[in-house]
């Protein structure tokens, strides 16, 4: 234990001391949260944008709001290990809630409110949750159509102020305002009866088959995933990082746990990725944060604009292909590349708040060319991997060393090796026990000697750096006798600012096509119109010029031959974004649901 206690002084936060006096403090994340409360106090921990204004607690007032909640649910007669659901988006009542359940022994079953009535009510079933946290009137409203089909639900605690409450559901001011009328002493006693190895937390992906399947993370797990992360990357006592994902996936909740740990600052933004505003990053002024590559690439767009940044940009990529050409570059040439490079540093420093220092991405290769602006001036981007089962596994840019492509290295508590049939495979602490209630699929995911089998395919380099190249169930078996992996496509496909969501065609067909959702706002801008304007061959033109110009990157049998433009987005029994935001498409549901649309593409041959 004595161990334990340097690093998490010399590490987690920059070798500034910690007065953790108590050897239960290092039992699990909770208990040192409790501890950072009391240590650091009146010093700010969370800050949010609400309209026009920027809002900022302290430590020991979101401490409190942690505390009464773990109080009011033991109030309400929730035992150690019963299961608490969170259906809610971006949120401080969230976070709260999060860190209550955790702190508390009480395991948090997380499900987005973008799933289908069906999943919710599966997942909330399976995993006998006894209370639900939900957001307003609407969510409310959701859950009480549900409420028949829920029987271990008793409580549902509703995140903001409604007009009327029915039977069996409870406000969550009300909820605080019953911890605040427990025992203080309380507290100490649920704190130190909660152990390493009890459940923490339940998060459900979807798996191959399509059906949820509930991930169990432990306690140490989740210490095990913070403290791997922090040993790499480190946590400063001023950073300001930035909550820009969803916390129904286990990246996004990530960073806030490392902050609850470390002792960092963090800001969140209270909106879908999709509904990202760029001046809330601005107003905001993160050190740090992490993203998916398909946001990067909405951010970078946003940042270029039409404008001076694009210019800028432009010109350092021509000055790049002169020198890749003649080797070498004229005094001039240099001049005015250190002058587009300084002009671009500075615009871009302005847009994201002004002290950015890295940003770290996961869940898909980030486009070269995002890759090399972010080196051109000099803001690390770092790329890294991981699972629901296994939380982060690799970083690039360990010991300062960026090899673009790769996934990293692994973390020092996390060993990585390739299977013979080229899969993935992952062992260490952060590791999960298995899933919930399911014994059949653990033993197919976790091998005896602790392996957990991640079903990606990847390679390691002589020097231990990790690529991943696909899903090892997700594979294309074309005519010709080729096999490809449509995922890699679909991430190129989504990565163009005009496309907002892609599935591939062509398992076992003569020619790979694609479903796209276009990004109708983007489309307006690109071609001067107004949305209303845009007529249906107008944006499939646009999106047939961008679709060609991906397939100048890809082997021909992999080269998109047709296109189906769609109105609205993929339902989410056809698409969904797993923790570390990879993005899964369900073929069997691709092929049902757009039945019509395929038999249309297929008829005839491409010309």
């Amino acid at each position: 234990m004595g161990s334990d206690r340097v690093i998490l002084n010399s590490v987690l936060l920059d070798k500034e001391p910690c007065q953790l006096n108590r050897e239960t403090v290092f039992r699990h994340l909770g208990a040192i949260f409790f501890a950072r409360v009391k240590e650091l106090g009146d010093r700010p921990f969370l800050k949010l944008q609400q309209g026009n204004r920027t809002l900022e607690i302290s430590w020991k007032d979101f401490g409190a709001k942690v505390q009464e909640t773990i109080l009011g649910l033991y109030a309400l007669g929730i035992k150690k290990g019963d299961r608490i659901g969170i259906v809610s988006e971006n949120r401080m009542e969230w976070l709260c809630t999060d860190a209550a359940t955790i702190a508390g022994g009480l395991p948090n079953v997380i499900v987005s409110p973008r799933l289908s009535d069906k999943t919710i009510r599966k997942i909330l079933n399976h995993s006998g949750a006894r209370a639900v946290f939900v957001e307003g009137e609407a969510g409310l409203s959701r859950m009480e159509k549900l409420k028949d089909h829920l029987p271990s639900v008793e409580t549902m605690i509703v995140m903001d102020k409604t007009k009327t409450l029915p039977p069996g559901s409870i406000a969550y001011e009300d909820l605080l305002s019953r911890g605040r009328a427990e025992d203080e002493i309380r507290i100490r006693e649920i704190l130190e009866a909660v152990r390493p190895g009890d459940l923490a937390t339940i998060m459900y992906t979807s798996g191959s088959t399509g059906e949820p399947k509930g991930v169990m993370r432990t306690q140490e797990n989740l210490l095990a995933n913070v403290m791997g992360g922090a040993e790499v990357l480190p946590s400063k006592p001023d950073e300001l990082f930035l909550v820009i994902l969803s916390l129904n996936h286990l990246l996004g909740r990530f960073g806030f746990q490392k902050s609850m740990v470390t002792g960092r600052r963090t800001a969140i933004v209270e909106a879908t990725e999709l509904d990202l505003d760029l001046k809330e990053i601005q107003s905001l002024s993160p050190t740090a944060m992490t993203l998916v590559p398909r946001v990067m690439v909405r951010i970078w767009d946003d940042i270029l604009g039409d404008g001076n940044n694009r210019r800028h940009w432009e010109t350092i990529e021509t000055i790049d292909q002169v020198k890749t050409s003649r080797g070498a570059l004229s005094a001039e040439e240099l001049q005015q590349y250190e002058a587009m490079r300084t002009a671009l540093r500075e615009s871009v420093m302005s847009a994201l708040g002004g002290r950015i220092q890295y940003i770290t991405y996961a869940g898909a290769p980030m486009p070269p060319r995002i890759l090399r602006f972010f080196e051109v001036i000099g803001i690390s981007l770092l790329g890294s991997y991981g699972t629901t089962e296994c939380g982060g596994v690799t970083l690039n840019g360990l010991g300062g060393e960026v090899r673009p492509g790769s996934a990293g290295k692994p973390f020092p508590n996390a060993e990585v090796r390739i299977a013979d049939d080229g899969e993935i495979l992952v062992r260490g602490p952060a590791v999960f026990p298995g899933y919930f209630g399911d014994p059949e699929a653990t033993r197919e995911s976790l091998d005896p000697d602790g392996w957990c089998h991640t079903g990606d395919l990847g390679t390691l380099d002589a020097d231990g750096f990790l690529y991943v190249v696909g899903r090892k169930k997700d594979v294309f078996y074309c005519s010709d006798g080729s096999n490809i992996y449509p995922g890699f496509i679909e991430v190129l496909l989504e990565q163009d600012p005009l496309i907002r969501q892609a599935a591939l065609l062509g398992d076992r067909r003569p020619f790979m096509s694609a479903l796209i959702v276009p990004n109708r706002e983007r489309i307006a801008i690109e071609l001067k119109k107004e949305d209303a304007n845009l007529t249906r061959e107008a944006i499939k033109r646009a999106l047939w010029s961008r679709v060609q110009l991906i397939n100048e990157r890809l082997e021909q049998m992999e080269q998109i031959r047709k296109i189906c433009v769609l109105e609205g987005d993929f339902p989410l029994s056809v698409r969904t974004v797993t923790a570390f935001q990879k993005t899964k498409i369900d073929r069997k549901e691709v092929e049902k649901h757009y039945k019509k649309e395929i038999e249309e593409i297929y008829e005839q041959p491409f010309v």
